[in-house]
């Protein structure tokens, strides 16, 4: 079990669906913004299965839930937010997939890469499709993909140079044993997690569902509040 403070590097998260950052590490990538790291997000999905309304299709869904995305990045402090726009529910581990991945590896070059557990997801048996299809397609761009000079060459065409990412933090991990404090930015990631309305049914009852989530999460490290990450050292 380590305490780790937030990487303060060019930072890339890769998600599956608009508010998954938010919910397993939002607070960390608001501290790591606080000390001088430049974060961009890339969601693979739009979330577009996201709805109980009868009356919704899936580009208007979509179209909400990028804005609050953007919304949502704003009140975080990122830097910029990109859409994959795969179909919802649908992810799969595809050539196509880890090519796109690479693409935006290679042009936003960060040293820091977070995604999804794909080997051990919380919860356990349950874990969407999505986020493990995501996070084993992510791990297989990030290595060796990206690296490789000869693969998706095509690449080098547009000016995408391979590109070594440092370490890989993986959230919503079973066997998480990395934790960070988020005690000082909990509250943005909760103006975060809320700027996603059409997911919140009960805006009211959120903050104080999830302090007590993330107390339990901090408390096997003695942190008052902390989200948890297994952290892979490429290097």
């Amino acid at each position: 079990m380590r305490i780790l403070e937030p990487p303060a590097a060019a930072i890339m998260a890769i998600a599956a669906h608009p508010d998954d950052i938010e919910s397993w590490c939002g607070g960390t990538l608001a501290r790591a913004v606080d000390a001088g790291a430049s974060v961009r997000l890339l969601l693979v999905t739009s979330g577009d299965l996201g709805t109980s309304d009868p009356q919704a299709t899936r580009p208007l869904v979509a179209a909400q839930r990028e804005a609050e995305a953007q919304q949502a990045a704003a009140r975080l402090g990122l830097a910029q937010v990109a859409f994959l726009r795969y179909p919802d529910g649908e992810v799969e581990n595809s050539h196509v997939l880890r090519g796109d991945l690479v693409a935006w590896i290679r042009r936003w070059r960060p040293d820091v890469l977070f995604t999804h557990d794909p080997e051990h997801p919380l919860p356990p048996y349950l874990a969407h499709h999505d986020h493990r299809a995501v996070g084993r397609a992510a791990l297989d761009a990030v290595y060796p993909l990206a690296r490789d000079r000869l693969a998706f060459a095509e690449q080098a065409e547009a000016g995408l140079a391979p590109h070594a990412v440092r370490q890989v933090w993986l959230f919503a991990s079973a066997v998480a044993d990395v934790y960070v404090e988020i005690s000082q930015s909990f509250e943005r990631k909760i103006a975060a997690r809320l700027a996603h309305a059409s997911q919140t049914p009960d805006p009211t009852a959120l903050p104080e569902s999830w302090r007590r989530r993330f107390v339990d999460v901090g408390r096997p490290a003695g942190l008052a509040l902390a989200e948890a990450f297994t952290v892979l050292h490429l290097e």
